[in-house]
C-alpha cells in the first residue's frame, strides 16, 4: 500500500482541525506531520499568577506561536457563527459544504475535549425581551449589533483543551505534531526545508502558519510567483472600564458585537474580544513592538474591570496598499512613545489634548488591571483620523451602553490586529499556481479567529481529501 505524505505547516487551529478532518478520512495510508516553529503547551510560557497577569508574558514567540496558536493564550471565545470570523459561509458553499454543520462538528470537538459545556446564547427565551430592547437601542443610534451563540473556554481551560486534543490526534490517528521546528521555506515541488539545509518531501502541503508567519508567508508567495492580496487593517485601542457597566449587555452575549460608523470619517469601528471580568495584558510583538490583548481567564471572571478591543478598520488603495506595514508602523511608533511598553491614557485627557501622568492614573476611578504601561497620549503616535473615530465611536456606543464614555475609561496602545495578505486559491484553498500546495487560517488571510481558522482547515482538507480519491 503506497503511503501518502501530508505535511502542514502550523499546529493552530487550522492546521490541527485539518490534521484531525485527514486523519478521519484517510487514516489507513497516510502519515500526516505538523510542523509547529513554537513549543509544546506546557513550555509556552512560565506560570504567572492570575493577581500577576498584568506583567509582561516571557518570549514574545511563545504567545504568538506554538501548539494551539495564537489563540491557544487568547480568551478562547468561540463564536459559533457563519458571518463571524471572515467570509465562512460563501468559503463552505465553494467547497459544497454546510458551514452550520462544520461549525458543529468544530464546537463538539471542542467539547469531547473538554471545552466548558456552557453556552452563552443571546436567542435564550429568557433573554428574548432583553435581546429585542438591545436592538432596539442601536438601531435607534445606528449601531448594528450581531447577536452570536458563543462558547466562552477561559484562558486557564484553553491550554487543557488543546492539550487534549493534541493527544486525541497523536494517539487515535497517529498524527505527528513536531514543535519547536522552524519551516524556512517550501518549494513549487513540495519540498519543506528547515533549518540548515534539510529537507523533505510531501505529496500534499497545507500551509496555515497562523498571524505569527504571515510575513513569511507573504514573502515566501512573492518568491514563488503566488498571487496575494491586501486585507484591511484594524486597529485601535482597548478599552477598559469597570464590570458593572458590561454587566447587562454581557449577560446578554458574552462577547458583544456592535458595528459603529464614525459620523466624521464614516469609517468602521467594532468591538471585539470582550473580556467581562477580565485583565488586559501586554504581548510582545516583532521588531520591538508591545501591543495588548484581552485575558479571560475563567468563565465567570474575577476582575472589577471590564476590557474590550475597540477597533477601526481601514483599507489602503494606490499608491500604499500595504496594510501590514502601516500598521506596523504605527504601532511601533506607539511603542517607542511608550518606552517600548504600551501606552495608557484616560478618554478624558484624549479628549482635552492632555497627555495622562502616573498621579492622574493613581487616582483614575478605573483602576488598570495592566500596571506594566506607560502613562502617555495616544495621540502622538495615532493619526488625527483614527483619534477621531475613536472619541466618536465611543461617544455612540455610550447611547447603548451608558458609562462606556466617561472621562475615567482607560484606553491602551496599540491594539491591532494585522490582517494578512489572502492568498490566491481555489474553492478548496488549493493554490491556483502549485498543484498539491494548500492554505488555511488566518496568517493565509482566509481567517480572522479560532472557529473561522478551523473552518478553513476543514475545506483544505476535503480539497486534498477529494484529490486523493481521485487518484
Amino acid at each position: 500500500m503506497t503511503i501518502i505524505k501530508i505535511g502542514i505547516i502550523g499546529a493552530g487551529s487550522a492546521g490541527l482541525f485539518a490534521a484531525n478532518e485527514l486523519g478521519k478520512l484517510v487514516l489507513r495510508n497516510a502519515q500526516i506531520s505538523i510542523f509547529e516553529q513554537g513549543p509544546e503547551i506546557d513550555k509556552r510560557h512560565c506560570p504567572i499568577k492570575e493577581e500577576e497577569l498584568a506583567c509582561a508574558l516571557c518570549d514574545p514567540c511563545r504567545i504568538m506561536s506554538g501548539v494551539g496558536g495564537a489563540g491557544c493564550f487568547s480568551s478562547g471565545i468561540l463564536n459559533l457563527n457563519k458571518n463571524i470570523g471572515g467570509h465562512l459561509g460563501e468559503l463552505c458553499h465553494d467547497a459544497n459544504l454546510n458551514a452550520d454543520e462544520i461549525i458543529q462538528q468544530i464546537d463538539d470537538f471542542f467539547v469531547q475535549n473538554g471545552a466548558p459545556n456552557k453556552i452563552f446564547d443571546p436567542f435564550e427565551k429568557a433573554k428574548k425581551e432583553k435581546l429585542r430592547e438591545l436592538r432596539r437601542k442601536c438601531a435607534s443610534v445606528d449601531i448594528r449589533f450581531v447577536p452570536v451563540k458563543q462558547r466562552l473556554l477561559g484562558s486557564q481551560k484553553t491550554t487543557e483543551v488543546i492539550t487534549s486534543i493534541q493527544k486525541f490526534l497523536e494517539s487515535n490517528y497517529n498524527i505527528e505534531i513536531i514543535p519547536n521546528t522552524k519551516v524556512t521555506k517550501f518549494d513549487d515541488q513540495r519540498n519543506l526545508y528547515f533549518d540548515g539545509e534539510k529537507k523533505e518531501n510531501f505529496d500534499y502541503l497545507l500551509i496555515a502558519p497562523g498571524r505569527w508567519g504571515m510575513v513569511w508567508l507573504a514573502q515566501q508567495c512573492v518568491k514563488l510567483g503566488i498571487k496575494t492580496f491586501y486585507e484591511p487593517l484594524d486597529i485601535g485601542v482597548r478599552v477598559e472600564v469597570p464590570a458593572i457597566i458590561m454587566e447587562d449587555v454581557c449577560h446578554i452575549q458574552r462577547d458583544p458585537k456592535f458595528h459603529i460608523l464614525s459620523h466624521t470619517y464614516n469609517d468602521f469601528i467594532r468591538t471585539f474580544c470582550v473580556n467581562h471580568k477580565g485583565y488586559v495584558i501586554k504581548e510582545t510583538y516583532d521588531e520591538k513592538i508591545a501591543g495588548v490583548n484581552g485575558h479571560q481567564l475563567t468563565t465567570e471572571g474575577k476582575s472589577e474591570n471590564s476590557n474590550f478591543a475597540f477597533l477601526i478598520r481601514q483599507q489602503l488603495t494606490s499608491p500604499l496598499q500595504d496594510t501590514t506595514e502601516y500598521g506596523k508602523s504605527i504601532s511601533k511608533q506607539t511603542s517607542i512613545l511608550g518606552g517600548y511598553k504600551p501606552l495608557i491614557q484616560t478618554l478624558g485627557d484624549l479628549r482635552r489634548g492632555h497627555r495622562s501622568r502616573k498621579s492622574l492614573i493613581d487616582r483614575n476611578p478605573v483602576q488598570p488591571t495592566l500596571k506594566d504601561a506607560t502613562p502617555g497620549d495616544i495621540a502622538m503616535a495615532y493619526p488625527y483620523r483614527f483619534v477621531k473615530d475613536i472619541i466618536e465611536g465611543l461617544e455612540i456606543l455610550e447611547k447603548v451602553i451608558p458609562g462606556v464614555s466617561n472621562n475615567s475609561t482607560l484606553l491602551y496602545a496599540p491594539e491591532f490586529k494585522r490582517s494578512a495578505k489572502r492568498v490566491d486559491t481555489n474553492s478548496f484553498l488549493e493554490s491556483n499556481k502549485l498543484k498539491n500546495i494548500f492554505f488555511a487560517g488566518d496568517g493565509a488571510g482566509e481567517s480572522r479567529g479560532i472557529i473561522g481558522a478551523a473552518v478553513t482547515g476543514i475545506i483544505a482538507a476535503h480539497g486534498i481529501i477529494n484529490k486523493i480519491n481521485c487518484k
